[in-house]
């Protein structure tokens, strides 16, 4: 009984170093600077939706702007990969040719490689290219994710070789069998790795800070850190940080929302 007691215990410290940041985003966004200063955490004296407004009139619509390129960029960018990835996934695990082994292991090995390293290298080719400064060079270089195939791959690796052998009898070619028996099978993995890549291009800020410089162009989570729509530029309106990071959170609790059950 005494430990049961200090595993509760941790898990609601745990839960509450968790949730504090959250609270204090959520009441921050309803109060003014002195009062977000005076009294972070605390409940907002009064319901202010000064700060929303704020945000809506923010340079044009600037940032309701960069909230629809987040969305547009991640949606694309999270369907393209998981297809892309089910796909090599399923040449992976059910196809037989020469080298596969070795070739899945080179590839799965690249995850090792950082993306800083080959960002250098990667500026120069889409500089070449034509498309910096453009929505598909937020969406192009890392669309084939080795992570994604990975995870689809082990997945695929438990649907049955007999149930492929019984569509081959039915004469179904490796297109209908990948999007009539084996797609369906997978579905919790898609569903998961559709919350993950969702997320993970959702909260990209190094890529494309790097290689958009139109403010129009660029995603929501690199204008959102320089929010200020004030005359001071030596200090930044926290509250209005705050009223921007809880627009940011509600598309991905309804990402979640939608696929928690495969998630879960």
């Amino acid at each position: 009984r005494m430990i049961s007691r200090v595993v509760t215990m941790l898990i609601f410290i745990f839960m509450a170093m968790f949730v504090y940041p959250l609270i204090v985003m959520v009441f921050g966004a309803f109060k003014n600077s002195a009062e977000l200063s005076a009294n972070p955490a605390g409940f907002p004296l009064a319901l202010r939706f000064e700060n929303y407004k704020r945000l809506i009139h923010y340079s044009d619509g600037l940032f309701f702007r960069t909230l629809f390129n987040s969305l547009c960029i991640s949606s694309v960018y999270a369907v393209l990969s998981i297809f892309i990835a089910s796909m090599a996934a399923y040449a992976f695990s059910k196809f037989e040719f020469k080298g596969r082994n070795i070739l899945f292991t080179i590839i799965v090995g690249t995850i090792m490689i950082p993306t800083e390293l080959k960002m250098p290298a990667l500026y120069i080719m889409f500089s070449k290219m034509g498309i910096l400064d453009t929505y598909l060079v937020q969406i192009l270089p890392t669309l084939a994710s080795v992570f994604t195939m990975f995870l689809m791959r082990q997945h695929m690796n438990s649907v049955p070789d007999s149930l492929i052998e019984s569509g081959k009898i039915d004469g179904a070619g490796p297109g209908r069998i990948f999007w009539s028996i084996v797609l369906p099978l997978v579905k919790p993995a898609i569903g998961a790795m559709l919350i993950l890549q969702f997320l993970a291009k959702w909260n990209d800020f190094l890529w494309p800070s790097m290689m958009v410089t139109t403010t129009k162009k660029m995603p929501v989570m690199v204008i959102l850190p320089t929010l200020n729509d004030t005359l001071d530029t030596y200090t930044t309106p926290m509250e209005l940080i705050m009223a921007g990071c809880v627009c940011v959170v509600i598309p991905l609790l309804i990402v979640f929302l939608c696929n928690q059950d495969k998630f879960m």
